[in-house]
C-alpha cells in the first residue's frame, strides 16, 4: 500500500506542470477565439465596417444626385426641364393644353 501511494503521489507531481501548461494554453486559445478581442469579435467588427461603407457610399452617391440637380439650378446654368419639373411640382402650375387627374388617396 505504500508503495501505491508513493508511486500516486510521483506521479501527481509528474502530472501538474503538464496540467497547468496546458490549461493555460487553453485559457489563451479560448480568449483568442472567443474573447472581446477574438477572432469571432474580428470577424464581426469587419461585416460592420462593410455595411457601414457600403451606407457610406450610398449616401455619397445620394448628396452627388442632390448636389447635380443644385448645380443645374443656379442661375449661371439654369436646366430648363429641370426648373420646370421644380415648378410644376411646388407651385402647382401646368400649361394650359395639359389634362390635370386628382387622385384622391384615401388613408388605409
Amino acid at each position: 500500500m505504500n508503495l501505491d501511494r508513493r508511486n500516486f503521489q510521483r506521479l501527481s507531481q509528474k502530472a501538474i506542470a503538464p496540467f497547468l501548461t496546458f490549461a493555460v494554453i487553453g485559457y489563451f486559445i479560448y480568449h483568442s477565439i472567443q474573447g472581446d478581442r477574438g477572432i469571432l469579435a474580428w470577424m464581426q467588427l469587419q461585416s460592420r465596417l462593410l455595411q457601414a461603407q457600403n451606407q457610406l457610399n450610398q449616401v455619397i452617391k445620394v448628396r452627388q444626385d442632390l448636389e447635380e440637380r443644385v448645380r443645374c439650378l443656379r442661375p449661371e446654368s439654369i436646366n430648363r426641364d429641370l426648373l420646370d419639373q421644380q415648378v410644376r411640382l411646388q407651385l402647382g402650375y401646368t400649361h394650359p393644353d395639359e389634362v390635370v387627374i386628382l387622385r384622391l388617396d384615401t388613408p388605409s
